[in-house]
């Protein structure tokens, strides 16, 4: 199955990419848990190249993401030999960005890069050594709990990051290590380390892999372009080697199952987690195309690539499953043929 789905991920960013006329393919990662405040750190190198995007960040990725933006970013810039971007962002895409000259080039050597976030600051520091602090209203405006994040891509804003020169591809961006640190304000290390992931393997009870793209971003990012090797995750940029449009399979849905209720705001409700095969379209993914044969779906969370949805279901026998479904009706012209029907597990 696992191979099954790469396959059909695979296809679906080659038909992304047809549709889009994005030409090149990139990658993204992104954590499993979100959190609220704390310090984040990496270790990474970057390709020097002109036009190209490399990432560390963090990112409040629910559906209403546009209207209550939050994001703190350390961005790379492949076309300067001695400079790094800080950027913190709130509200309707407010950004408060930050160009900062390095005293070395970081696409020659590995080095530390971290931020810390708090109700009060956001610091960045670099190879252990703060280097610059934001306060002011804004920060009190930087509340969501994020989810920490790395990719690499080609802009299209020529005045930003320069000319894309394709020559160059393949490129990458390698990272060492991610670190974690809560943040602990009454007690005696306000930042207590919680994990440290190597990359000695890719652990997908930690990181999802991204497949979409977005505006002024030349590529769409696919899970192939993710690689762990030799202790250091990398994050490709390709040119694709088969443009052939396959169509999409008209069976979406590979699983529907419940799940451990994580959220405190819909815990009196049954989660039932449906898989689909390919990521859907936007217009595939409306709340009100899913219900279930027992029970009223009260809440619905779209995972941000439109590889899962979580249904928050009232009223649903957990002694019954077996005998339950799912039920996949989109209501929208020329949609009839994905109405699909499945047994939750």
């Amino acid at each position: 199955m696992k191979t099954t789905l790469g396959l059909l991920l695979f296809i679906y960013c080659n038909l992304v990419l047809m549709a889009q006329e994005k030409p090149y393919l990139g990658a993204e990662i992104r954590s499993v848990e979100t959190f609220l405040y704390g310090k984040f750190e990496v270790r990474m190198k970057p390709t020097e190249a002109s036009g190209m995007i490399y990432s560390f960040f963090t990112f409040y990725d629910e559906p209403d993401f546009e209207s209550k933006w939050n994001e703190v970013d350390i961005e790379i810039l492949g076309r300067y030999s001695n400079e790094i971007q800080f950027n913190a962002i709130v509200g309707n895409h407010q950004m408060f960005e930050k160009r900062y000259v390095l005293p070395f080039n970081p696409h020659e050597e590995y080095h530390t890069y971290a931020f810390t976030w708090t109700p009060q600051y956001i610091a960045w520091s670099i190879d252990g050594v703060e280097v610059y602090r934001q306060t002011g209203e804004h920060i009190a405006k930087m509340n969501r709990a994020q989810k920490i994040m790395m990719n690499v891509w080609p802009s299209s804003s020529v005045a930003w990051a320069g000319k894309i020169d394709p020559s160059k591809f393949p490129l990458e961006g390698s990272y060492d290590y991610v670190s974690y640190y809560a943040y602990q304000p009454k007690g005696l290390d306000t930042f207590k380390l919680k994990w440290t992931d190597p990359f000695d393997q890719l652990d997908f009870g930690r990181w999802q892999l991204a497949t979409h793209t977005f505006d002024t971003n030349e590529c769409v990012f696919t899970p192939d372009n993710a690689v762990v090797k030799d202790g250091f995750l990398q994050l490709k940029i390709t040119k694709p080697e088969d443009e052939e449009v396959v169509v999409i399979p008209d069976v979406f849905i590979e699983s529907a199952k419940v799940v451990a209720n994580t959220s405190k705001k819909y815990a009196n409700y049954i989660p039932v987690k449906v898989q689909f095969y390919s990521p859907l379209n936007k217009m595939y993914v409306k709340s009100d195309f899913f219900k279930v044969t027992e029970g009223t779906v009260m809440h619905t969370y779209f995972d941000v690539d439109r590889t899962y949805v979580i249904l928050y279901v009232d009223g649903l026998d957990i002694r019954k499953i077996k005998k339950q479904y799912v039920l996949y009706i989109p209501t929208i012209t020329g949609a009839e043929k994905y109405t699909q029907e499945i047994s939750i597990k």
